[in-house]
């Protein structure tokens, strides 16, 4: 058995052991990293574990240099899960190692693992994130009563009451990127760019879906989600809180929910909260999702610690409320410049 960094001969066997691998995620997919290094211009040094000629594991890593972080290995940038992908744990003890002398060749303080599930192997870890995940209904029709009475409740009012309307189609990038960037400022976090969601509709196709829901014509939430194998993945969204009355995001997931099961999805990804925000944890909570820690670790190759980025410490707290007073525009340039330093 061997490991190799990843060039462009081994991308077809790549792609078709994510395709084949349980522990492989819509992270570990190419198409994603093509995304990452089109819009933010990480450079990518993905491992490939083999045994003879077959792929056995693995890897997804980009060098990022961070003003915060200083120099680290990621798996991987704006992606929830990624990490190790591997058959065997001889697969995934070789990828571990080969991180390792990676991270210290490069002089990185610490390599990133996020995984999605656990895997025997005693590294440093943070359990400060959980993740949603359940299965869909069978039918379209079934989405709506597979919910919970609070939420079907009000996911009918969206419907009945307010005449709320849901719209699919790349056409939408645009009004999704501008809902959620209004979000994020508001919420005090910086903007990916808009950038990113074009470079993610160019890699992923029809699997990278543009969605709005509509109040008379007008984008009042929307939403990018994507389908990957057998699941449903929603991940950036945005709302115009001024309309939360009319229910449009109970109304926007009941859509996504039955998006999945017309397009062969099993699965519904709600995707990574932290344990602390607790509004988003309790929505999915109310969306009938159960949590379930994410495994996240870390490689040690020259720090002694961690040096985590996370919007919840104090450190961060003038600077985000200075970011919710700026204009719209200024936050989605300088977003695409900070964010670089976030992944």
């Amino acid at each position: 058995m061997r490991v190799d960094r990843l060039d462009n001969q081994d991308r077809g066997a790549w792609q078709a052991f994510i395709g084949r691998c349980d522990a492989a995620t819509l992270f570990h997919d190419l198409r994603w990293s093509q995304a990452v290094r089109s819009a933010f211009h990480h450079r990518p040094m993905h491992l490939v574990a083999r045994s003879g000629d077959t792929v056995t594991g693995v890897l997804p890593l980009f060098g990022v240099r961070s003003v915060f972080t200083g120099r680290t290995l990621v798996s991987v940038p704006y992606g929830v899960y990624g990490g190790i992908a591997a058959d065997d744990d001889e697969s995934f003890e070789r990828l571990l190692a080969a991180a390792r002398r990676l991270g210290r060749r490069l002089g990185a303080g610490y390599v990133e693992l996020r995984h999605l599930e656990p895997n025997g192997f005693d590294l440093p870890g943070t359990d400060a994130y959980v993740t949603f995940i359940g299965p869909l209904p069978d039918t379209e029709e079934g989405c709506l009563a597979a919910l919970p009475r609070k939420a079907r409740a009000a996911a009918r009012h969206a419907i009945k009451r307010h005449g709320l309307q849901a719209r699919f189609g790349r056409q939408y990038l645009g009004a999704v990127h501008d809902l959620y960037a209004r979000n994020v400022r508001r919420l005090g976090s910086p903007v990916y760019p808009r950038r990113f969601f074009e470079a993610l509709a160019d890699c992923f196709g029809d699997a990278c879906v543009f969605q709005v829901v509509l109040l008379d014509d007008a984008p009042v939430a929307g939403l990018v989600s994507f389908v990957f194998r057998d699941r449903m993945m929603p991940y950036f969204s945005g709302s115009l809180p001024q309309y939360r009355h009319v229910n449009a995001n109970n109304f926007l997931y009941l859509k996504a929910m039955a998006y999945g099961v017309a397009h062969g999805c099993r699965w519904f990804d709600f995707g990574r909260t932290r344990r602390a925000n607790t509004g988003p944890y309790a929505f999915k909570v109310n969306q009938g999702f159960e949590p379930r820690p994410l495994p996240y670790q870390f490689l040690l190759t020259g720090a002694r610690a961690v040096a985590r980025v996370d919007p919840g410490q104090e450190r961060f707290n003038l600077a985000q409320q200075v970011w919710r007073r700026l204009p719209l525009g200024v936050t989605k340039w300088v977003g695409g410049v900070v964010t670089r330093s976030i992944p």
